[in-house]
């Protein structure tokens, strides 16, 4: 699935660091008062909390919240108190935030974590009383004495305090704010915690207020065990000033030179906002071949913040980074030090005067002809990249044309469409970008239809955006809608007279006439049978129909307002809203019967899987314990050979890799029931593996494996395991060739 604007801020996800964030400290391991509920609870017989467990995941999975009883949370079974807090802190409706305040109290760990992390997820509106009941719980859970140790690790990988930093950042207030800001100065573990919690904020506000900035510096900074987190916040800052600016690039400096773990990431990412002195620093780590090949790659991101001066210290880099023709076929193309190339690529803008001589060789860089597969992909990455780079808005440019040996590949139509997009396209251009918009290769088309918006002099695009509607690939009738949603006057056959306002989301300033085959188009498609998990298709042809202002379209969107999946729902509501029924509030729904299928058999342990691939084996580890539906899913597709054959559709070099899509666009699924959002406050570190979204409860067989520490992720999708293996080995387009489950 395509990721909701989240195509990386700076294109724009391991070991799990939340199980070192939260165990070993007092906080963790303290217990407060128990509540009178859980005092007074009955206690069950162990087939009566077995049986009550399963009717508590099957609540969670189908986002019934009235199926939670309030016994659950008095029960003197932890389990069962556990589980019913995960399950309302899942759901999330009104119902589950009362029942989670009351939860808060509990003495157990996770109970207090799961309800902590349900509340920061549904405190808009009421953020003061939510901020409140947090502050003074984690007050109580600083004030209680410390349980005795036993040597035995604790039973709980969440640490609640930490949990209700998290949420003090969900909750985006100045009381928050300011708790967080005092909690830099507590015990390491709050501290951290506090740290991640002011990244979510700062990523909310886009803006903190001065005196966190400094303390974060001053956290950065301690001789005395600095806070290893405490330049993520201000790598999600827009803009800082000038002093702040010349601190923070003496501070990262230090970082990098003392480390290559988290803290360094966040150094490099921080430094795209200390002005360009900051150019000299990030030069040298994206050349230091002895530098974690992530913060390499983050570092050519952060240059190509800084304009010319960052350009030219791209070029610089490339020169030391690329291949010749004497070491194309050299094993580190297919290494980590494959992404620090190909992000430095990726960066470099168009003209790239500064790199022209480095880029000339690339382009024509031969492609060995008994290399592997994944070699010559790279190979022909390399070549087609620079030649895009070089050839202006040439289309028919030598190096361009010859840069991709398959006249019918992917890579060199990308490259030709990146060229076109460059100039008007007219005549003999339009004719080449007309042909890219009908391809057979689904994400070819797609990048076709993209340049659309930005296109006016385009000639007939109802024409194109028509004949998309009608496409077999999900993922194109997409593109075309969401072209619409957009753009609403690219619509019609005929020009308006005077200019469309053409913002997503508002009404066009002048009425727009859609051609009546494109009405027709698009209510075919409305109609069209599809499979349960293409919820992204359903809301961009909801959103295209509202744009357009189709009043037929009503009734056929009306009965998604109450619709199970929260994503149709809010796409329904906005669509509605837009139709005319301003008040419209698509809130309430009936939860199925029926739990989802893959709840009758989770796998009772962690489950390992083996995927043989282009560059080697890689592992998958998923954890039924914190996502059993989910595991349960993988586990049967990659029993059934779904993942076999299967190509790599998304690589952002230190970032992540992303799977599991059959259609190769980030569109696919495995045409089942959407999975339940299993949401988590744990937190993605190096080799997280997480599922991918288009919105709430959109999950289906895609997903990704975080390259580095990308706290911004935390909560916001499924954490399901941790992988192995060189995973920043992987390029787009390399192959899963087949999947092994090694299950107890």
């Amino acid at each position: 699935m395509r990721w909701p604007a989240l195509a990386l801020l700076f294109t724009l996800l391991p070991a799990c660091r939340g199980c070192g964030r939260s165990s070993g400290s007092s906080v963790a391991s303290s217990a407060a008062p128990a509540s009178a509920a859980a005092s007074a609870g009955a206690s069950l017989p162990r087939p009566e909390v077995r049986a009550r467990i399963k009717a508590l995941r099957s609540a969670e999975a189908r986002r019934d919240s009235k199926a939670v009883r309030d016994s659950d949370l008095a029960s003197r079974d932890v389990d069962v108190r556990r589980h019913a807090a995960r399950a309302l802190a899942r759901i999330g409706d009104a119902r589950a935030e009362q029942l989670l305040s009351h939860a808060l109290s509990d003495e157990d760990p996770q109970v207090v974590a799961w309800s902590a992390f349900g509340l920061g997820r549904g405190c808009r509106g009421h953020e003061r009383t939510a901020v409140r009941k947090l502050v003074s719980r984690a007050a109580a859970l600083a004030a209680a004495p410390a349980r005795p140790r036993s040597g035995k690790p604790p039973d709980t990988p969440f640490d609640p305090v930490a949990a209700i930093a998290d949420a003090l950042g969900r909750c985006d207030n100045s009381e928050a704010e300011r708790t967080l800001r005092t909690w830099l100065d507590g015990p390491k573990t709050r501290a951290e915690a506090a740290v991640l919690a002011l990244g979510t904020l700062a990523a909310q506000k886009k803006r903190l207020d001065d005196a966190t900035v400094v303390a974060l510096l001053d956290a950065a900074s301690r001789k005395d065990k600095p806070l290893e987190n405490a330049l993520f916040p201000v790598s999600r800052l827009d803009s800082l000033n000038e002093p702040v600016q010349t601190r923070l690039l003496a501070i990262a400096d230090k970082a990098l030179a003392n480390g290559k773990g988290d803290a360094a990431r966040f150094a490099v990412r921080a430094l795209g906002h200390a002005g360009d002195a900051a150019v000299k620093p990030l030069s040298r780590v994206l050349v230091d071949a002895h530098a974690a090949a992530g913060a390499r790659a983050d570092a050519a991101r952060e240059l190509a913040r800084f304009g010319d001066s960052g350009q030219k210290a791209l070029a610089g880099a490339l020169a030391k980074l690329a291949p010749t023709a004497k070491t194309a076929d050299a094993q580190h193309l297919v290494s980590p030090g494959w992404g620090p190339l190909a992000a430095t690529l990726d960066a470099l803008a168009y003209p790239a005067r500064a790199a022209k001589d480095e880029l000339s060789k690339l382009a024509e860089l031969p492609i060995p002809e008994k290399a592997s597969a994944a070699l010559k992909r790279r190979v022909v990455k390399l070549r087609c990249g620079s030649a895009a780079l070089l050839a202006g808005t040439a289309s028919l440019a030598s190096r361009l044309v010859a840069c991709d040996p398959d006249p019918d590949g992917r890579t060199g139509a990308l490259a030709v469409l990146q060229v076109l997009g460059r100039g008007p396209l007219t005549a003999a251009r339009y004719q080449r970008w007309k042909t890219f918009a009908a391809s057979r290769d689904p994400v070819v088309r797609q990048a076709a239809l993209e340049l659309l918006p930005a296109h006016p002099e385009i000639a007939h695009p109802e024409q194109l955006l028509t004949s998309a509607l009608g496409a077999k690939q999900a993922g194109t009738v997409a593109t075309a809608a969401q072209v619409l949603a957009g753009f609403p006057g690219r619509a019609q056959a005929e020009r308006p007279q005077r200019p469309v306002t053409e913002d997503a989301g508002a009404p066009p300033a002048v009425a727009v006439k859609p051609a009546p085959a494109l009405v027709k188009a698009l209510t075919l498609a409305f109609d069209a049978k599809r499979p349960p998990d293409a919820i992204e298709v359903r809301c961009s042809l909801m959103d295209a129909a509202a744009a357009l202002q189709l009043l037929a379209f009503k009734p056929k969107i009306d009965p998604y307002c109450h619709d199970p999946n929260p994503t149709l729902r809010q796409h329904a509501q906005k669509a509605l809203r837009q139709l005319g029924n301003r008040g419209r509030k698509c809130e309430s729904f009936t939860p199925p019967k029926k739990a989802p299928p893959e709840l009758s058999h989770v796998p009772a342990h962690e489950v390992k899987l083996e995927l043989q691939t282009d560059v080697g084996t890689l592992e998958l580890r998923l954890d039924p314990d914190l996502a059993p539906v989910t595991t349960a899913r993988v586990v049967e597709l990659a029993r059934a050979g779904f993942y076999n054959n299967m190509s790599v559709h998304r690589v952002v070099p230190g970032f992540v890799v992303q799977f599991g899509d059959p259609e190769g666009d980030g569109y696919g699924g495995a045409g089942r029931q959407p999975l339940p959002n299993e949401d988590s406050p744990r937190v993605f570190g190096p080799l997280s593996v997480g599922v991918a979204l288009a919105g709430p409860d959109t999950g289906s067989s895609q997903l990704f494996v975080t390259l580095g520490p990308y706290p911004h992720l935390d909560g916001s999708y499924p954490l399901v395991g941790r992988a192995g293996g060189s995973w920043d080995r992987l390029a787009v387009g390399d192959f899963i060739r087949k999947t092994t489950v090694n299950a107890p």
